[in-house]
């Protein structure tokens, strides 16, 4: 089922260069999509419109069978969860408790029901030994875990994750891939649409889509993109030291069959 659809979307902040030129694309029930470019491709833009903070120039955007206005935006959003690039710019409780209620709050959750849910969230991103934790004394990781509990707390049917990354070190970026899965496989049906320049974190998505200058110039699953590697170079992104590695092992005639993990690959090296 289609949850959102976007048709030759178009946008411009100054009515002239198009940051947002024809893009077309669907997110369907229980998908995994991330969306890559370099700096300045459109990305973040583009994820502005999805949720209404912005009004596209033409084109259209419809999610769960509303077309994206003035009329629709607040509906839409009911079902639409974002986790922002700063976890220092999402914090507004002042204790990982009151942060997790404030989105319930705002929709009106019953008090004496409010306490079980961010439970229950908080112990799905592994922070229920932090609740009453203030936001300056987490790690980058666990902010972005903190602020994905708040968002599923409020049963999102997507969640975007914009650049939500880009900002933490290895540790928190392999935090926030793991609360990732683990919502995937608690949800089967949840969709995940991730804006990012990490291939790394891209190639564990369904369908990675190619910014540049706005366009889509390739679409697909990652196995196939990768049979094309000048599209990355094309796009200035690096291929992550794994895809490198393998290529490489490739052009020497060496096959390994484990390839999900470095770790992985070294082990079976190693026979």
């Amino acid at each position: 089922m289609k949850l959102i659809e976007v048709n030759n979307l178009t946008f411009s902040y100054d009515k002239k260069v198009n940051v947002i030129d024809g893009v077309s694309f669907c997110v369907e029930s229980g998908k995994y999509i991330s969306i890559i470019g370099h700096n300045g491709s459109g990305k973040s833009t583009f994820a502005k419109l999805l949720i209404g903070l912005l009004e596209a120039n033409a084109g259209e955007i419809k999610a769960f069978g509303l077309e994206m206005n003035s009329k629709n935006v607040h509906e839409i959003r009911r079902k639409i969860g974002i986790v922002f690039q700063n976890p220092d710019n999402q914090f507004v409780g002042t204790t990982v408790r009151d942060d997790i209620a404030f989105g319930l709050e705002n929709r009106c959750v019953p008090t004496e029901q409010m306490e079980g849910i961010i439970e229950e969230f908080s112990r799905k991103v592994h922070m229920e030994n932090f609740l009453d934790k203030e936001p300056e004394n987490l790690s980058g990781g666990q902010k972005q875990r903190v602020a994905i509990a708040g968002v599923l707390a409020l049963a999102p049917e997507v969640i975007i994750f914009d650049e939500a990354t880009s900002m933490l070190d290895p540790r928190g970026k392999r935090e926030v891939r793991e609360s990732i899965e683990e919502m995937r496989k608690e949800n089967p049906n949840l969709s995940i649409l991730a804006i990012t320049h990490d291939l790394e974190e891209a190639f564990a998505s369904d369908e990675i889509i190619v910014l540049k200058e706005g366009k889509v110039i390739a679409s697909g699953a990652p196995e196939k993109l990768l049979e094309k590697p000048e599209i990355f170079d094309n796009t200035g992104l690096d291929l992550p030291f794994k895809n490198k590695f393998l290529k490489e092992l490739e052009q020497q005639g060496i096959k390994v069959n484990a390839t999900d993990s470095i770790e992985r690959i070294v082990e079976e090296l190693c026979r």
